[in-house]
């Protein structure tokens, strides 16, 4: 099974959400700070690329989880993977989980000013990461449990 979150921009929550899913991001407090760095980093670098489907890790379960974005397309992207499986006979489900919710609107600010990085712009990625990480881990714990009951929503 390949697990997918996805999001307007694919490395912000979405990214976070498939790294605290794959425990790369502890469940119980905040990563290191210069993961944080790195995280944003990825945002300046990648965040604007739409369609981009990054690998983040595996899970306990040794199942792949990626990140992606997709702008306002999630809905459109989701039947065109699910599509192209049917297509080329590929019969290992894809779960999908929308970490849109989870965004908010610093992103967007984020990546108009992704040319003009500073401490500022550093600052203020790490202050939206902190009010968003419990948010997100939540979402994931949501996304491990249905995943084990088998009821992918």
């Amino acid at each position: 099974m390949r697990i997918i979150y996805y999001s307007y921009w694919g490395t912000y929550a979405a990214y976070t959400m498939a790294a605290l899913h794959t425990g790369i991001y502890p469940a119980d407090s905040l990563p290191p700070r210069e993961y944080v760095a790195a995280q944003y980093e990825l945002c300046c670098r990648y965040g604007e690329q739409a369609g981009n489907l990054i690998f983040v890790g595996l899970d306990d379960q040794l199942r792949e989880v990626y990140s992606l974005g997709c702008r306002q397309h999630g809905d459109m992207i989701i039947r065109a993977i699910n599509n192209i499986n049917i297509i080329f006979d590929i019969r290992e489900p894809v779960s999908f989980f929308s970490a849109e919710k989870q965004e908010g609107m610093l992103p967007g600010l984020l990546q108009r000013l992704r040319l003009n990085r500073n401490s500022f712009t550093e600052d203020l990625f790490y202050i939206w990461f902190r009010k968003h990480y419990a948010n997100c881990r939540r979402e994931v714990q949501y996304a491990r449990e249905s995943l084990k009951d088998g009821i992918v929503l």
